[in-house]
């Protein structure tokens, strides 16, 4: 009897996409026709709430193609957890996301494949160039760095969400109850079997990026306070380096007043000390504040996403 074939999911998470996902599909089938025959073939298109014709070209899609599954959203839910629903619809052995600009070519999907076939059950692409801004660039390196530093896990620099999971890393992923999610993190944060890729990125096919520099420093949030302590340990340790600062600083005054006389002033000092312990004080409540808006939105178990249409599927739950 011969041999079932295995399927690779390709999960292509959109937003005001149109002009793009013909020719992402286009590139995955062709990779499927000629250096991974040997495989089954899934898309799993996740629309978040696009406001152009990109939920329409994947109907189209799906029409032509029964292995495309398309997944609208009834609002835009944010990219990381487009991709998480593009994970958790996936059914195949192995599950790569990519995004439909191709920026991250595909390409290099087959040497995803190559080490996934050598036992390794994460395959994530690092990038050895990247476009964009000098001053970009620079926030990135120096981001990574910083987050390496303070983390409690070690999360690879330059590695993006182009990457190869197993199914079974997919199961797992799937069933963590974070709300907030950073995946880069996560995926590094379960274990199991990891190798780098170097690969090089490219430039936009066309249009610009949905992805904004608000939306970087949110993530950057969502980094830091799901990876590590850091920030409430800064609060501590300042705060105790303050007290002690202000005890010596009263000795010291004391001393002075009490034995050589010297008369206290100092309003305008005062004022300025004053406004700095403050600032500092609404810095400090400003990092609690993340950390516990995070604790209330896991708290509150609301759905990641709300799916309010899919094709080529009958089994979209409501919700996920």
């Amino acid at each position: 009897m011969a041999q079932l074939k295995k399927t690779i999911s390709i999960c292509i998470p959109v937003y005001n996409e149109g002009k793009n996902l013909s020719v992402a599909v286009d590139a995955v089938e062709s990779l499927f026709k000629d250096e991974l025959s040997n495989y089954e073939l899934e898309i799993i298109v996740t629309d978040n709430g696009s406001a152009d014709d990109t939920w329409k070209i994947t109907q189209n899609l799906a029409n032509q193609k029964p292995y495309l599954k398309g997944y609208r959203f009834s609002r835009n839910f944010g990219y990381q957890n487009s991709v998480f629903a593009g994970l958790s619809m996936a059914t195949g052995d192995a599950v790569i996301e990519m995004d439909a600009d191709l920026e991250d070519p595909p390409h290099v999907i087959p040497s995803f494949v190559k080490e996934w076939e050598k036992g390794f059950d994460v395959v994530y692409g690092v990038r050895a160039k990247r476009y964009g801004s000098l001053a970009l660039r620079s926030l990135f390196s120096v981001f990574y760095w910083l987050l390496n530093r303070i983390s409690e896990q070690k999360i690879p620099r330059n590695a993006g969400d182009f990457r190869l999971l197993d199914r079974k890393v997919v199961d797992v992923l799937k069933a963590l109850p974070e709300r907030n999610l950073y995946l880069r993190g996560l995926v590094s944060f379960l274990g199991f079997k990891q190798t780098p890729y170097l690969y090089e990125r490219q430039p936009r096919i066309s249009g610009n990026s949905k992805f904004k520099f608000f939306h970087y420093v949110i993530l950057a949030i969502d980094a830091i306070t799901a990876f590590t302590k850091a920030p409430l340990r800064i609060i501590g340790a300042l705060g105790t380096l303050l007290f002690f600062a202000a005890f010596g600083l009263g000795i010291y005054y004391l001393v002075s007043h009490l034995i050589f006389g010297v008369e206290v002033k100092g309003f305008t000092t005062l004022v300025i000390l004053t406004l700095f312990l403050h600032s500092i004080t609404f810095i400090f409540l400003g990092i609690l504040g993340e950390y516990l808006s995070r604790i209330f939105d896991d708290s509150k178990n609301r759905p990641r996403i709300i799916f309010e249409d899919s094709i080529n599927t009958t089994d979209c739950p409501k919700y996920l």
